[in-house]
């Protein structure tokens, strides 16, 4: 699977998303972004939701998971997030 397919994919799940797990945001970075994913490459998704919660996050990863039959690593973009790491997953993301 390519990071435009994974694209797609989320595209296509994304109001599903918003309605289940109250997202607001999600993108694509790592090595799927910059195209240099191997097999045994994660994905990797910077994701804002307007109500987040264990339960939230964790749904939304197992969901996710299933749904791209990869793991998943998910990262919570919020204020707390140190600025220069933000600054440095932004610089590849690939917004949904």
């Amino acid at each position: 699977m390519t990071g435009r397919q994974l694209l797609d994919i989320l595209k296509k799940e994304k109001p599903y998303l918003q309605e289940e797990f109250n997202l607001l945001s999600i993108a694509l970075f790592g090595s799927y972004a910059k195209g240099a994913e191997r097999p045994d490459s994660d994905i990797d998704l910077l994701v804002e939701l307007a109500e987040p919660s264990f339960d939230s996050l964790a749904g939304l990863q197992i969901y996710l998971e299933k749904k791209l039959g990869k793991p998943v690593e998910l990262i919570r973009k919020r204020n707390t997030l140190s600025g220069r790491f933000l600054r440095r997953i932004e610089k590849s993301a690939l917004y949904v």
